[in-house]
């Protein structure tokens, strides 16, 4: 039975992912969506579909979409998906809207899943840790930051310890950051 307001909390949730992802969609024209909703309904049809996570190692190791692949993986044999539907996410879907713009250039039939594993949270969709098919259920999700705790209430999110701040630097590289240049060794 679920929490008394639980409802509530997870539509106002619902409403401020879709907010979200309407800020930034736009940026990425090139990049058509499918909803939390269709994704589910294609994997019971066990459609040919491939489903990748586009989101950092750490992310990833809190859970991954049941059944997802790494980037990385799928970059690695990519090839052989020519003819499925790929499917990539991140946390809302900013990530997973740049990188399917790049894999449809390269041909693919990819979307961006609107509101990414966010929303896949809230249509109860599966999540697991771990690898492969042999992953275990979870129901832990990496929500990037304290600001986008927005996964279902059925959820535990997990974020960041370090302020995002922190984080984001971490991913410019040194020739970027004036800061640095003078530094002794």
């Amino acid at each position: 039975m679920p929490l008394p307001g639980a409802e509530a909390e997870d539509t106002r949730r619902q409403t401020e992912i879709a907010r979200l992802f309407a800020e930034f969609a736009p940026k990425f024209p090139g990049a058509p969506e499918i909803s939390a909703e269709e994704l589910a309904r294609d994997v019971r049809n066990n459609d040919r579909l491939v489903v990748v996570d586009v989101r950092t190692k750490a992310e990833q190791d809190v859970s991954v979409i049941r059944g997802a692949v790494r980037k990385d993986e799928f970059e690695a044999s990519k090839a052989e998906f020519k003819d499925h539907k790929v499917v990539a996410y991140c946390t809302i879907g900013y990530r997973s809207g740049q990188y399917v713009e790049t894999l449809r250039t390269q041909g693919f039939r990819a979307f961006n899943l609107k509101g990414s594993i966010l929303s896949w949270t809230h249509v109860g969709g599966e999540l697991q840790c771990g690898e492969g098919d042999g992953g275990e259920p979870t129901m832990r999700v990496h929500t990037f930051g304290k600001d986008w705790d927005l996964a279902s209430s059925d959820c535990e999110s997990v974020f960041h310890q370090k302020p995002a701040l922190a984080y984001v630097a971490a991913l410019v590289p040194a020739a970027f950051k004036p800061w640095t240049w003078f530094k002794k060794p």
